[in-house]
């Protein structure tokens, strides 16, 4: 009974997103859990695409446009308010564990330009990661498999496959 309720809750959902937002939004079904309210919105292009199988607490937000794009993969843990924000491409694979109040984005403001404007680069997520509280992912950052990101970490450049970094800036801690 459980099972058929939370895929009736997930199809009313996609198609609600799908309704709103046309192609811009693909929702796989079903989703583990949407609890509360989840912020999606797809603006001037903008697309965002959700693997099924994802669990997604209070208050997190996935925010793309400018032909941007977030791309998240099936079986993902999304604590309370995470914010995802794409202008060029945010990648997320599978498996991944990302705790609450973590930042991930691909842009900086072009300060150097009276903030006119946005720096971007991509911004890829591989599997099985574990992202750490209040840790803040920043563009053209790649995060290798199975990766732990410390809690309160900056992470400013690639992290290799089964590495924990943290501080900030975040630097290696160990291999595993």
């Amino acid at each position: 009974m459980r099972k058929l309720v939370i895929l009736i809750i997930s199809r009313i959902r996609a198609t609600y997103y799908q309704l709103r937002y046309r192609s811009r939004v693909q929702l796989a079904i079903p989703q583990r859990r949407f609890e509360g309210h989840l912020d999606i919105r797809a603006v001037k292009n903008g697309k965002i695409i959700i693997g099924a199988r994802n669990n997604f607490r209070q208050g997190c937000h996935l925010i793309t446009t400018h032909n941007g794009l977030i791309d998240i993969g099936s079986a993902n843990f999304f604590n309370y308010n995470v914010s995802i924000t794409s202008l060029d491409s945010v990648s997320i694979g599978d498996d991944c564990k990302i705790a609450n109040n973590v930042v991930i984005v691909d842009h900086d403001h072009d300060f150097r330009n009276n903030n006119n404007g946005y720096q971007t680069a991509p911004v890829t997520i591989k599997n099985g990661v574990w992202i750490g509280a209040n840790a803040v992912i920043t563009k053209g950052v790649t995060i290798g498999d199975h990766a732990v990101i410390a809690a309160g970490a900056v992470v400013v450049k690639d992290v290799a496959n089964r590495t924990v970094v943290g501080g900030v800036p975040a630097k290696e801690i160990t291999r595993f």
